[in-house]
């Protein structure tokens, strides 16, 4: 399981190689980052970073709270949050005002890729016959997933939408619905109080490291050639796999899942000084965050621009630009 860092140890990651601090007039900010679902992987990673952002930054404190791929974007447009974390095809469907958001959202920029994709982790009993689309489609289904801000809720709904179901069936049925964060979830899981676990990860996920530590025999759930390709044409997502042997206990073979692309947020309203120095700490640091989160070692600042979902924001731009990435 990724733990957060000790702060002396994020003070080591800073090294010479940060921005300068920003202009008087800058100083003295408190801003917020709208992470996700306690426990989970983004509160690592934003902790972490953030932590790196200030050092940069003297006089801003950046505070974390919880939030969601689906309602990040929301947060920011509404002037809540000013820093976020994002699904790149639910930042798209923000910014142009499309379902599940209902008006334009055009105080979205980006810092471009976190260099981390997710991927839907489904986890079953390894008695479980059924294939996915069947389970999903039973009204009697007992299953956990997260709250209503993340992309794993707003994904199970219309993956049941899908299979003819809702929740609303499942608790008229006789099943149930869990939501809650992720430590209570894998305790519920553990505990047989529900029979499915819906959730998102990393390569490598810490999530999955406590499941297979937990008391119960579980495996993936692959996810339909059918579910896959109405997520992909009507909705954005990717397509991804989990390599064979990423998790021996838990496949015996790859595993075809929908994935997404993590990206950086920003409000457009942030001052370009502030994002510049912003862009310019991660970047610095990049052989180092891995340290935070080991999928984010996979972080690219060469290509990590080129993922605009929504537009760059300019601080962002002039970053890449002068480290000689973008031209």
């Amino acid at each position: 399981m990724s733990r957060f860092l000790p702060r002396l140890s994020l003070l080591a990651l800073i090294g010479a190689a940060l921005a300068a601090p920003l202009p008087a007039a800058a100083q003295s900010k408190n801003l917020e980052w709208t992470s996700g679902s306690p426990g989970g992987a983004w509160f690592t990673q934003t902790t972490g970073v953030s932590t790196l952002v200030m050092e940069a930054t003297p006089g801003v404190n950046i505070r974390i709270v919880p939030g969601g791929g689906k309602d990040n974007p929301s947060r920011i447009q509404a002037g809540l949050s000013q820093i976020g974390m994002g699904i790149d095809f639910l930042s798209a469907a923000a910014l142009r005002g499309e379902e599940p958001y209902k008006q334009k959202h055009d105080k979205l920029r980006t810092l471009g890729s976190t260099g981390v994709d997710v991927y839907f982790m489904v986890y079953v009993p390894v008695e479980e016959k059924r294939s996915l689309a069947e389970i999903l489609a039973d009204p009697k289904l007992t299953i956990g997933v997260t709250s209503a801000a993340t992309s794993e809720h707003l994904t199970l709904q219309r993956a049941l939408e899908h299979y003819g179901n809702s929740f609303a069936k499942i608790r008229a049925g006789g099943g149930k619905v869990v939501i809650s964060a992720y430590g209570e979830l894998i305790q519920g899981f553990n505990d047989n109080q529900f029979s499915v676990l819906w959730t998102a990860g990393e390569i490598p996920s810490g999530l999955a490291s406590q499941i297979v530590d937990g008391r119960r025999k579980v495996k993936f759930a692959a996810f339909p050639a059918d579910l896959q390709n109405v997520l992909t044409e009507k909705f954005g997502y990717s397509k991804g796999t989990i390599p064979a042997g990423t998790f021996p206990e838990l496949q015996s073979a790859d595993v075809s899942v929908s994935s997404m692309g993590n990206i950086y947020l920003v409000s457009s309203e942030l001052p370009d000084d502030f994002v510049y120095a912003m862009t310019k700490a991660i970047i610095a640091n990049k052989s180092r965050l891995a340290n935070i989160y080991q999928a984010m070692g996979r972080y690219d600042p060469a290509t990590a621009w080129k993922t605009q979902p929504v537009p760059l924001h300019p601080g962002a731009e002039k970053a890449f630009r002068e480290a000689g990435f973008l031209k």
